[in-house]
């Protein structure tokens, strides 16, 4: 997992936040772009890629589930709620600076 983006963990920390997690909160994956303020990462983070294929790249590490409706919507699934507990136990502040960078 440590060949993850900075922005693509900022998008899993934000779905984290947002609650986007697990089949019975999915959601599509414009109002999961919407939700996490995409837009404000991709700016924070001077990401040029669309939103689709970073989710589809983290739909194929496992972190995110797209429940086989071919991106059509996304969630944070298991592995992904692990890997963001793990990374807010090493890094408590995380989210709390990932807002902070994005309102700039």
């Amino acid at each position: 997992m440590s060949d993850l983006e900075e922005y693509e963990i900022a998008i899993l920390l934000q779905m984290y936040d947002k609650w986007i997690v697990g089949k019975e909160n999915y959601t599509s994956i414009e109002k999961v772009s919407s939700k996490i303020k995409r837009q404000d990462i991709a700016r924070a983070y001077r990401v040029k890629k669309k939103f689709k294929s970073v989710a589809h790249r983290l739909v194929n590490k496992l972190l995110l589930s797209d429940d086989g409706k071919s991106m059509d919507v996304l969630y944070l699934d298991k592995l992904g709620v692990d890997f963001v507990e793990m990374w807010l136990k090493s890094n408590p502040t995380s989210i709390k600076d990932l807002q902070g960078r994005i309102r700039r």
